[in-house]
């Protein structure tokens, strides 16, 4: 049997990779090429704040778009590597109440209604903004790529592509070293399908974007995330939703 020819094998690569991710953010007229320099140079240029982005606290605004709804939320946030805390603002500056995640669960404190209820993370999606209460925010903000899950590499005339073995991908910003784009497969178990990144700036040399995209897991459903104001490692942090004695936390 003769070899295939570098033009041909790259086309079979080109395409194996395609049919492995997704068609609306890797498409057939998209011109992609090897890569020639190691994958550890690319992974290494991305921002990774492991064990130094302790914790953080700010405020942003969150429109929340759903089948017959859509909606603006204003959050006050904080957290750290294990929680965070959500406090949420109406339109008209109510707070309608609070979040406290963790790995595995999610507290809800409904001040208007006065209930308090503790779901885990898999059944977040009784609340509009699982997407985001879902996922630790400090891994949200500063997403990170190991080297042993990586597969595939690829890249465009801007970006770099990274096919993981579970079938998902990560745009890689050539220029910047920034994530630009992160897609997972339906089979992953994740509350989001895809996370876009943009407007990255430097917070105390921690280069972070200020606006976030993600995607349902169902993509039905999306929350627009922009962050108005960032402190980055603050000396004190309040993780805990102060709920009256006399609402009772329900266990869903």
């Amino acid at each position: 049997m003769k070899l295939l020819s570098h033009k041909y094998l790259l086309a079979a690569i080109v395409l194996l990779f395609i049919s492995c991710t997704s068609s609306k953010n890797l498409t057939n007229d998209e011109e992609l090429y090897p890569v020639s320099i190691p994958l550890n140079e690319i992974i290494n240029r991305i921002p990774n704040y492991s064990g130094d982005l302790a914790s953080a606290k700010g405020k942003g605004r969150a429109l929340v778009s759903e089948p017959g709804n859509s909606d603006r939320i204003t959050i006050d946030f904080e957290t750290d590597t294990v929680l965070s805390l959500l406090t949420f603002k109406n339109r008209i500056g109510i707070t309608g109440g609070s979040m406290l995640v963790d790995a595995d669960s999610i507290l809800i404190y409904n001040k208007i209604d006065k209930y308090a209820q503790k779901v885990s993370v898999q059944d977040g999606r009784m609340t509009n903004l699982n997407e985001l209460a879902s996922v630790n925010l400090l891994d949200l903000m500063n997403f990170k790529i190991k080297i042993e899950d990586v597969e595939k590499i690829l890249q465009s005339d801007n970006e770099y592509i990274l096919g993981f073995y579970n079938k998902g991908i990560a745009r890689i910003n050539k220029k910047t070293g920034t994530v630009s784009y992160v897609e997972q497969a339906r089979s992953s178990g994740l509350p989001y399908s895809s996370l876009t990144y943009e407007s990255y700036g430097e917070i105390k040399g921690y280069i972070l974007p200020r606006k976030i995209t993600i995607l349902s897991a169902d993509r039905n459903s999306q929350v627009v995330f922009q962050v108005r104001s960032l402190e980055v490692n603050p000396d004190e942090l309040n993780l805990i939703i102060d709920i009256p004695d006399d609402i009772k936390v329900e266990r869903l």
